[in-house]
């Protein structure tokens, strides 16, 4: 059975994981450089990277390899397609395409192993067991559909996990579904949750049985949080994964753990350096597992914050700071450098007659904001809103107002909440 086949790599590798997340440092840091040579060494047998980076290349530092674009990805994927044959044994996966410019991306079974391993890792952390029942709503998958994850969806070792296909259905169906599963856990994107909260909170109704949410894909505001514990009364833990790798994933104690037995991660600034903790930069990432099409330096598109703090829950993973967005969803400054657009919602959730909403920068100054309401703003409310968003970013800009029937998902089920026009 193939799903089994896909399966069993995971358990050893879920155990040792289980270990490895309480090593001391100085183990992890050794055995991911293990690792990182491992991957050096398969690269080079790639004809895409010899190219790259020349004969030097296993004795190369990590910090000294070029930086892979988007850009460089169908090279990439030509040149391995080309080095292991029309025979070769391979998963393959598209990116959602959220970034404007959708890839495939190549994987070996040691890392799709390594990526549920750590999964399991990161929802067993917090008390999650496939025993229970637990709901997910994510993008839809077709039997069809040949890759891992379809599989499992349709597959007997689901066991109480109920995969929920409405991602594109009201949130007021999509609540009916979630009413009646009861489910313990519950999974999905945090912008779907923003609007299931909604109809929750509209409707005045709980979920009685719900432990947990857990939320990954996109950045998870803080007043989602909030609004999580107020109105169905738990909290949420999240991560950080992406088509690429499973990055990275929130414990009980709130802070993000790099898994660092499957992947590498930087933060770098504009000048290709990294970033001193506390502050933002572009993520790169390098996978530890993947011998197929290795990623090297691959910048992913989103910037974070650097950490260098200690968890308090006993883990000596790295962390990461907070997610804070893909370049589009970041707002340019007319001096050039990016911000988060996470301050401007709080006025924009303030006002009861918005249901959802989304904000475009159109130019440095000038912004639009997309909403759906029964209502058009009135005079009053605009002139406050507007005054809020230049107080919250500190100079003067022009804010237009549509209101529009629904907000458009992207082809993975996402809302973009925030999203810049201006191009580098």
């Amino acid at each position: 059975m193939a799903i089994a086949r896909t399966l069993l790599p995971i358990v050893p590798k879920y155990l040792r994981m289980r270990r490895s997340q309480y090593a001391n440092i100085a183990t992890i840091e050794a055995e991911a450089r293990r690792r990182l040579e491992e991957t050096l060494r398969a690269a080079a047998k790639i004809p895409f990277y010899r190219e790259r980076f020349g004969a030097a290349a296993n004795a190369m530092e990590l910090c000294e390899c070029p930086i892979l674009k988007r850009t460089d990805i169908p090279a990439l994927n030509h040149s391995v397609r080309g080095r292991i044959g029309a025979g070769g044994v391979f998963f393959h996966e598209n990116s959602s395409g959220s970034t404007g410019m959708p890839v495939e991306f190549l994987f070996g079974n040691d890392h799709q192993s390594g990526r549920y391993a750590a999964r399991i890792r990161y929802l067993r952390a917090s008390g999650w067991s496939p025993l229970r029942r637990n709901a997910w709503i994510v993008a839809s998958t077709s039997r069809l559909d040949e890759s891992p994850d379809a599989r499992l969806v349709f597959s007997r070792l689901r066991m109480r996990s109920t995969f929920l296909r409405v991602i594109f259905r009201p949130f007021d169906v999509q609540a009916d579904a979630l009413i009646a599963t009861r489910p313990e856990f519950f999974y999905t994107i945090p912008s779907n949750l923003d609007g299931l909260l909604e109809a929750f909170e509209r409707r005045a109704v709980r979920l009685p049985s719900l432990r947990l949410i857990f939320t990954g894909g996109e950045v998870l505001d803080d007043s989602i949080r909030e609004r999580a514990r107020r109105i169905l009364g738990v909290e949420i833990r999240d991560n950080y994964g992406s088509t690429e790798a499973f990055i990275a994933w929130q414990c009980p104690a709130a802070r993000y753990h790099i898994n660092a037995e499957h992947v590498a991660v930087e933060i770098v600034d504009d000048n290709d350096r990294a970033v001193a903790p506390g502050a933002m930069g572009r993520v790169l990432i390098t996978t530890l597992e993947n011998r197929v099409m290795p990623l090297i330096r691959y910048e992913i598109g989103d910037y974070a914050l650097a950490s260098d703090e200690q968890c308090p829950c006993g883990r000596t993973l790295p962390t990461i700071g907070k997610v804070v967005g893909r370049g589009i969803n970041l707002f340019r400054m007319p001096e050039g450098p990016r911000v988060s657009p996470w301050p401007l919602i709080g006025p924009l959730r303030a006002r009861e007659e918005i249901r959802q909403f989304q904000i475009v920068q159109e130019a440095h100054r000038r912004y639009r904001v997309r909403y759906v309401s029964d209502i058009e703003l009135d005079v009053a409310a605009r002139h406050d809103i507007h005054a809020r968003f230049a107080a919250i970013l500190g100079l003067e800009l022009e804010v237009a107002f549509e209101r529009t029937a629904s907000i458009e998902r992207t082809a993975g089920g996402k809302f973009m909440t925030a999203l810049s026009n201006i191009t580098e």
